[in-house]
């Protein structure tokens, strides 16, 4: 089993709110196709910032990276509740 971290930050009004771990994990379930391996996720969050932990049986630790960041990516231009979220970048990636 592989992990991966993605980092997402608020931008404008968001800033100055606090996601309820436990909705972003129902919506990122939501989002996640059986076949990508995603046996787990732990979310943790303040205000402005949030960190996903992504636990995969994917073939190895990248695939897992870019498999969280489509998923985060997805819900930030989807989900009404993450208006004013974005994916940080990794660095050299």
């Amino acid at each position: 089993m592989y992990m991966a971290s993605v980092a997402l930050a608020a931008s404008g009004e968001a800033k100055h709110r606090e996601l309820d771990p436990n909705l972003l994990v129902d919506l990122l379930w939501a989002l996640a196709e059986p076949g990508l391996g995603i046996e787990h996720m732990r979310v943790t969050s303040g205000p402005g910032h949030i960190e996903v932990v992504f636990f995969s049986t994917a073939p190895d630790a990248h695939s897992v990276a870019v498999t969280g960041i489509h998923l985060c990516e997805t819900a930030t231009s989807s989900a009404p509740q993450l208006k004013g979220w974005y994916v940080v970048p990794l660095r050299g990636e």
